[in-house]
């Protein structure tokens, strides 16, 4: 049986403990010790509730919940990072000092993590035979419905994965599809571009952002906000993005075109519901406020570098540019200053030929 440490404490970290642990690994479940208050309920009862996306509920006892790092990641096989993309560095430099030859890191979902990783490997000089990895999106659409209790709405059925270097990508493929869904990807810019967060949600929150700051809990993104008009800007930014990723040689996943136009957008184009997808999308709430998520984190370390990325490839971005501006405007921050860099991922100032090489071979 693989052992697996499940890295965070929200909706994604609590419904892959769980999961994993029904499909039947050992999971131990790992939060940062400053955030144990979040998952006092999951730490006293060592155990998740999870409804799955048929409306059943089942109590799933885990290996072990902990806020120790060293103990969590100690001889896992696969190290789940299921944590948002502002804490990614965090956590990964928390178990840098603990990782073992032979385990492999997965990221769900992307935001340049795999990059970033290692080039902080790179950095700190650490020479561990350490494979790295990342997934475009996670398994399902999922929320925490109350501590300790995760309810799976969707659940995927197509997910790129892909490591760096790109020659481990089968290896994690085999072991990873006994799990979930996952078909190769060519290389970590291909999951992280395909990654449909960035390219949705910012753009539906800056266009909605009256609406947004007039119902705050009460607004729903898909039911209510995602019109024409805010349809025309996703697929403005998707074909942005798309020439992105051309000039930097990875392929975007194909979505039939009607799918622009349906309240769910693209975001459900790969996913399944148990019965009417639409409806239950559509009961996905949020963003309560301009400063959510889907601008904190979805323009910072999605759409800033997507843009940079751009620039060093000579791909101009205009309606991401807009966007970019709009909500530095709308939330008083300068988020082209704050957003990742390309620094950051070790790749500032190389042509295409240079990035593929760092993309199939790693970092010599």
């Amino acid at each position: 049986m693989k052992k697996i440490a499940v890295l965070g404490g929200g909706n994604g970290a609590h419904t892959m403990a769980a999961d994993l642990t029904q499909k039947g690994y050992e999971v131990t479940m790992c939060e940062a010790p400053e955030f144990r208050d979040s998952i006092s309920k999951t730490l006293e009862r060592q155990a998740i509730d999870l409804i799955d996306a048929w409306g059943g509920k089942h109590t799933v006892k885990l290996n072990l919940v902990t806020t120790d790092f060293e103990e969590a990641v100690r001889d896992a096989s696969y190290i789940m990072m299921a944590v948002p993309a502002f804490g990614t560095k965090d956590f990964f430099g928390r178990i840098i000092p603990y990782l073992e030859d032979g385990q492999t890191v997965i990221k769900w979902s992307a935001n340049f993590s795999a990059l970033i990783f290692a080039n902080m490997l790179k950095e700190k000089g650490i020479k561990k035979d350490i494979t790295l990895a990342e997934a475009h999106t996670l398994p399902w659409g999922c929320r925490l419905v109350e501590p300790g209790t995760v309810q799976i709405m969707v659940w995927a059925v197509k997910l790129l994965l892909a490591t760096l270097p790109a020659k481990n990508t089968q290896r994690v493929i085999e072991d990873i599809r006994e799990m979930y869904p996952v078909v190769a990807g060519k290389n970590v810019l291909a999951t992280t571009l395909n990654n449909l967060n960035p390219i949705v949600h910012p753009v539906g929150t800056v266009m909605n952002a009256g609406w947004v700051d007039a119902m705050g809990k009460g607004f729903y993104l898909y039911r209510d906000g995602n019109t024409l008009s805010i349809s025309r800007g996703i697929k403005a930014v998707f074909e942005e993005v798309s020439k992105v990723a051309a000039a930097v040689g990875v392929p975007m996943l194909e979505y039939p075109e009607e799918d622009f136009w349906k309240r769910s957008s693209i975001m459900s184009t790969y996913f399944r519901a148990a019965f009417d997808k639409e409806g239950i999308v559509a009961k996905i709430s949020g963003p309560e406020s301009v400063k959510s998520r889907y601008i904190t984190e979805d323009l910072p370390y999605g759409l800033v570098p997507i843009k940079k990325l751009g620039q060093q490839f000579n791909v101009p971005t205009p309606v991401i540019d807009a966007v970019i501006e709009f909500a530095s405007v709308i939330n008083q921050t300068d988020y082209m200053k704050e957003g990742m860099s390309l620094e950051e991922m070790g790749i500032a100032g190389l042509g295409r030929d240079q990035l593929e090489e760092v993309l199939d071979q790693g970092f010599s």
